[in-house]
């Protein structure tokens, strides 16, 4: 899947990355995220001369979303840029998170945790649109102040939108 033949990369110093990770892919378990679409990853992987990979491209996932105005669904595409550096693990503890260690003798780098840890933290959990200029929601166009809260009423100290509930007391 996300998987770099280092031997290879060591001997041409660069390669193309072109992959895609199913939605129902079991790494997404857990992530409670709802992909429309596969997430894309393209970019290239390039050897360092102390031994270490530098992977560079983007990431791009469809997400499918409940709006948090009107609760229509949404699709929306997001897409980040990705690096991810990885030095030999020579014994020592890197401090800087971003670094990854790789072992001297592992011919093959899976990339698809470092992927999953980079979706899995960028991808906003809900989504409230955008307002535009006229006061319109970006996505559905309805009016956001429709979506609004009331104003308590005075001096009873309930909000409003509970009086439907009250209705259906038996006591």
């Amino acid at each position: 899947m996300l998987q770099i033949d280092l031997l290879r990369l060591r001997r041409s110093r660069t390669l193309e990355l072109s992959a895609s990770i199913e939605s129902g892919h079991e790494i997404w378990t857990g992530s409670e995220l709802k992909f429309a679409d596969p997430v894309k990853v393209a970019g290239s992987v390039a050897a360092t001369a102390a031994g270490g990979v530098v992977v560079r491209g983007f990431w791009k996932a469809p997400m499918r979303y409940d709006c948090g105005r009107c609760l229509r669904k949404l699709r929306l595409e997001v897409e980040r840029p990705l690096t991810l550096v990885y030095v030999p693990a020579d014994g020592r503890e890197v401090s800087d998170p971003e670094i990854r260690t790789l072992g001297t003798r592992e011919t093959t780098l899976d990339l698809t945790e470092a992927i999953r840890e980079e979706v899995v933290l960028e991808v906003p959990r809900y989504l409230v649109p955008r307002e535009r200029e006229d006061g319109r929601c970006t996505e559905c166009g309805d009016p956001v102040d429709a979506f609004s809260r009331e104003e308590e009423e005075l001096g009873s100290g309930t909000d409003p939108r509970w009086s439907p509930l009250r209705a259906l007391r038996t006591e």
